[in-house]
């Protein structure tokens, strides 16, 4: 039998179809992406844009769980050809890209090997039958040497605490669990408390909003395969709370310039994340379906969510850039979830303030949830859980008003070019740099929280220096402080800022700068020039005029 796909979950969706538009559309829709995909006798197609390593676990458990509904000969010759060519390949190609570490005789896995293990392994359950025997064997075999092996030893070797541990685990947890590895899931159970512990209490999650998805993903699908196995389902806490934060950070939704014309999300986007974030369907309907009891309101948000995200137009793509593309897609969980997820519960619905402050240090204030204004703030946090990914972006802000981000965050880019250190600097970013002499002050980025494979102890959560000053609301005038001295070190001793967002139409910020030398202070401005469309006009000394261009309509 399999474990991801059981008669009863069967049964369910089979009886919502005949009710439910989304269910309905949804089961065709993976069935249709996944058929246009099997006509082509290999992982790529005419709408791929990435490497094999970046789209496989996608297909691959995408054409599985087709498979398992309509056992088509031609999707079952794709997944039998196809998985058996990955298993085939060196121990090399499973390690990952050229760039990934290559060097010394015990190689270690990394986020694709990962990747690799979760979807064959997911082939194995769903769409076994495709091999024979023989076959069978073969791919098991790679299954343990190159998957979980290679995971495991990053796992027991590499200290460092981000989404990673969540990642390299579920490819060790799949596997496992489908080739009764009980050993491995031994040490599955163990990493998955650790990963629950990078999460904020509140759900929120300090490396971004992107990755926060991201390795609640990982846990989600090591959840789903212990709970599965008929073991006490583990806890899904913080990584459920996720919802209140993914449904504050939302700000609106309008076509992508150059898309294809469908709405798409535009989310706060500090740190490494992308502006059109919206959250994994599969994790969405997770929690919406294992969390409607313990946590009605954040199932129902999750659902609200997805409802809002991923319909009328379920398919409406791209579909090769979930995960490693930053741009989220439904996949092989959402129909078996879909089910048993709870009703929907919007934001006003779920009382979710309009003033909203997370341990991760976003402050997202609007003047009303269906308002023209929302002003995002990267302000004092709680100690930091996962402090990967950050950039120089403390008493940095986003300003949103009409659908439009007027000012803006840099968010996420690749590694690795040569611009890399610029995205990140505070002068990218829409707070204060400081020069004193031929020095420049900008912000401390580069915090780790490890825990030591020999003795297990794990560093506390780091303070980044941050404070929050001011939270407060009277009317329609909402007043933010924080204080930000401490990420730039002497001779600083007070970087104080105040927004008072004032109705839906004006914004004050009050700064108050103190050093213990003479500094120059540089105030840095990132405005959304999106499509060229933005006029700027400098008055000196000390006025900037900004509007976007208003092209004349057509009667």
């Amino acid at each position: 039998m399999s474990l991801f796909l059981t008669e009863p979950e069967k049964s369910r969706l089979a009886e919502l179809r005949k009710t439910s538009a989304v269910a309905n559309g949804l089961f065709w829709a993976l069935q249709n992406r996944v058929t246009r995909r099997a006509s082509t006798p290999n992982l790529h197609d005419d709408t791929t844009s990435t490497d094999w390593w970046y789209h496989v676990a996608e297909y691959l458990s995408d054409a599985a769980m087709a498979y398992a509904f309509s056992r088509s000969q031609a999707v079952g010759s794709w997944l039998r050809s196809t998985t058996l060519a990955i298993a085939r390949r060196p121990v090399d190609d499973w390690v990952g890209p050229e760039f990934r570490d290559h060097s010394g005789d015990q190689p270690r896995g990394h986020l694709e090997t990962a990747h690799l293990g979760w979807g064959i392994a997911l082939v194995l359950d769903l769409a076994g039958e495709v091999f024979s025997p023989s076959e069978k064997d073969e791919v098991s075999e790679a299954l343990r040497d190159k998957g979980i092996a290679l995971c495991l030893r990053w796992l027991e070797d590499a200290p460092g605490l981000s989404n990673w541990r969540c990642v390299l685990n579920a490819g060790v947890a799949l596997p496992s669990a489908i080739l009764g590895d009980e050993a491995a899931l031994k040490k599955v159970r163990e990493e998955y408390s650790r990963g629950l512990d990078l999460f904020q209490p509140d759900g929120s999650y300090s490396e971004s909003l992107q990755y926060g998805n991201y390795a609640a993903y990982a846990q989600m699908l090591i959840w789903e395969t212990l709970s599965r196995k008929g073991e006490e389902p583990p806890s899904f806490l913080p990584y459920a709370r996720m919802p209140r934060w993914q449904a504050a950070s939302l700000l609106y939704r309008k076509p992508l310039a150059g898309g294809n014309g469908y709405p798409v999300a535009r989310s706060v986007n500090f740190n490494d994340s992308a502006a059109i974030f919206r959250p994994s369907a599969d994790l969405l309907l997770h929690i919406a379906c294992r969390a409607r009891h313990a946590l009605p309101v954040e199932a129902g948000l999750a659902r609200w969510l997805f409802d809002t995200l991923y319909t009328p137009v379920i398919n409406h793509g791209p579909h090769d850039l979930a995960s490693f593309g930053l741009v989220n897609d439904f996949g092989f969980l959402s129909l078996t979830l879909l089910p048993e997820a709870a009703a929907p519960i919007s934001p006003e619905e779920a009382g979710l303030p309009l003033m909203a402050a997370f341990s991760c240090g976003d402050l997202i204030v609007r003047n009303e949830w269906k308002g023209k204004t929302t002003l995002a703030i990267r302000g004092g946090s709680d100690p930091l859980h996962a402090p990967g990914h950050l950039h120089g972006d403390l008493n940095s802000f986003i300003l949103v008003h009409n659908e439009e981000r007027l000012l803006a965050d840099p968010g996420h880019s690749c590694y690795r070019n040569l611009i890399r250190g610029l995205d990140v600097s505070s002068r990218a970013h829409n707070t204060c740099t400081f020069s004193l002499g031929d020095r420049t002050l900008e912000q401390t980025t580069a915090f780790r929280r490890r825990w030591n494979p020999q003795t297990g102890q794990t560093d506390d959560p780091i303070d980044r220096g941050a404070r929050r000053l001011a939270l407060e609301r009277l009317d329609d005038v909402t007043v933010i402080g924080s204080d930000a001295a401490a990420a730039y070190g002497e001779p600083l001793k007070t970087f104080r800022r105040y927004w008072f967002l004032c109705g839906e139409h004006v914004v004050f910020i009050v700064d108050r700068i103190e050093s213990e030398e003479p500094i120059r202070t540089t105030w840095n401005w990132m405005l959304n020039n999106r499509d060229q469309q933005l006029e700027v006009k400098t008055f000196l000394p000390d006025r900037l005029v900004v509007r976007p261009v208003i092209k004349p309509t057509r009667a």
